[in-house]
């Protein structure tokens, strides 16, 4: 735990730019490694403002801090358990989750990094929660038997990124031999992982949805091994249901789809045509307001040659400051030196794939 001089330090810093001399002065004053914790702390205090509300307030580390589920997303967690019951946190990290939980009912948290638990301690007493968080092997703790779990295995090591969920911390099938023997158990993981790897984890699969970017996907024990998609902001929830029909050129409107529908192999839930060979353009003659999609006015379509659509922009008096792409390859800023136009009124221009061909519309957001 946070000691008296690490306090006094850490109010001290707290107001001083992080420069080596203001650095040194404190360090003199305690001790360097005081200094550079209390200064490290009001740094990822201030990138903590991104994903919580009490950052100000709240203890990290690096690893834990770019680990930490969004707190918005954590709350999306925590409703997946009954309110009241007694929530294992596996793994708890700085307590992002944790404190999610928390909020619901009685919370135990478990994580091999003593100052991962220290933190966690810290961060539940900001957001007014109490729970029981010590050091240990979240397998260990896990063998003792639990109704409700929740786990998110540690995805890095050493700073680095780690790919093959066989070297996470613990290992996800570890963790799915427990998890598949309780009530409800929640794993988060990369939503990078493939297809047939998630799927066959033998849980209901969601991916997440948060500020337009794919965050996750959870696997939910036990489960009927449905695939799902979740839009936080919104509420919203779709089924995986595969696209009918794509058509050459899209027709009114052009709508780019939300990745987390894209990953869950959920466009066919729009009820509208794909585009081309694009995974994730979809249109409409219809003008549809959805949290999933992204909509567009289509201006003009065709073949993607320069000339011609430059010869498009001049007529229609426009100027493209923006190039949006699926599955084609060309570098944007190349395009839009290629397209450039002195004036005219700001559109965008879409480009993807029909085979080996590749076609453009020019859309104006809605």
């Amino acid at each position: 735990m946070v000691n008296e001089r690490q306090i006094a330090v850490l109010e001290e810093a707290r107001l001083l730019p992080a420069t080596a001399k203001n650095i040194g002065k404190l360090g003199d004053k305690y001790s360097p490694e005081y200094s550079r914790w209390a200064f490290g702390q009001w740094e990822m205090r201030k990138r903590g403002k991104e994903k919580f509300s009490r950052a100000a307030m709240m203890q990290f580390t690096r690893a834990g801090l770019e680990m930490a589920t969004h707190e918005r997303i954590a709350a999306y967690h925590a409703s997946l358990f009954p309110g009241g019951v007694e929530v294992l946190d596996a793994g708890c990290g700085i307590g992002a989750d944790l404190m999610a939980l928390g909020a619901r009912g009685p919370v135990v948290g478990v994580d091999l990094d003593r100052e991962h638990v220290n933190c966690a301690r810290h961060n539940l007493s900001v957001y007014g929660f109490k729970g029981k968080v010590g050091r240990g092997d979240a397998l260990e703790v896990l063998a003792k038997g639990w109704d409700y779990v929740y786990c998110d295995p540690g995805r890095r090591d050493d700073g680095q990124r780690l790919i093959n969920p066989e070297d996470y911390q613990p290992r996800v099938e570890d963790l799915r031999q427990h998890l598949m023997q309780v009530k409800l158990g929640v794993m988060k993981l990369s939503p990078m992982l493939r297809d047939e790897y998630l799927f066959g984890l033998g849980g209901d699969v969601r991916f997440v949805s948060f500020g337009r970017e794919c965050r996750e996907a959870l696997v939910i024990f036990p489960g009927e091994k449905r695939v799902s998609a979740v839009h936080i902001e919104s509420g919203a929830e779709v089924e995986a249901r595969a696209l009918t029909r794509s058509v050459a050129e899209p027709v009114r409107y052009l709508y780019e789809a939300d990745p987390a529908l894209i990953r869950s192999h959920a466009l066919g839930a729009m009820e509208m045509d794909g585009v081309g060979d694009s995974n994730g353009y979809l249109t409409s003659e219809e003008l549809i307001e959805s949290p999933w999609l992204r909509g567009y006015e289509v201006l003009w379509s065709g073949p993607w040659r320069i000339r011609m659509v430059k010869d498009a922009l001049r007529e229609g008096n426009w100027k493209v400051n923006a190039v949006k792409k699926r599955g084609v390859k060309v570098e944007p800023s190349s395009v839009l030196r290629q397209v450039e136009m002195k004036n005219g009124d700001p559109v965008q221009l879409v480009m993807y794939a029909i085979g080996e061909k590749v076609v453009v519309s020019i859309v104006r957001a809605m």
